[in-house]
């Protein structure tokens, strides 16, 4: 479970040119891929439910995964509330592949930058992660 938090939140937030360039210091695109497709398929009707109501388990998984302020989860909850036909497509799954379960994070992450409150909790979680890496960095 903990791959999953930590891919979901890089996936929603990062860049894979950012993780491409600190390789071995993150889930592989691939790893995390496996583990949003396990996440989705496990949670398929949970996450159809919480779509519609713009909150529930799932909003709160994605939003702890990606360090969403609590204070923003209603704002989070209702821009995938707004965006649930297209992010309820992506996850069908019949058609999941841990490729399109990717793609559909990232979709979370383009949908989450739209919103300003959304964008300054992602700039924290970039430099918080910035911040551990050149931690380790200077502890080898």
């Amino acid at each position: 479970m903990a791959l999953t938090v930590m891919g979901l939140g890089i996936i929603i937030w990062q860049s894979y040119a950012r993780a491409e360039r600190r390789k071995g210091k993150r889930p592989s695109p691939k790893e995390v891929g496996h583990a949003a497709q396990v996440y989705l398929r496990a949670r398929t009707h949970q996450l159809r439910e919480d779509l519609a109501l713009g909150a529930g388990p799932t909003v709160e998984d994605l939003a702890q995964a990606a360090r969403i302020r609590r204070e923003n989860l209603d704002v989070f909850g209702k821009l995938l509330r707004t965006h649930r036909k297209e992010l309820l497509m992506m996850a069908d799954a019949k058609t999941l592949t841990p490729e399109r379960a990717r793609a559909w994070l990232e979709r979370v992450g383009q949908l989450a930058r739209t919103e300003p409150r959304l964008e300054e909790d992602r700039q924290a979680f970039i430099l918080e992660q910035e911040g551990a890496t050149q931690a380790a960095e200077a502890l080898q």
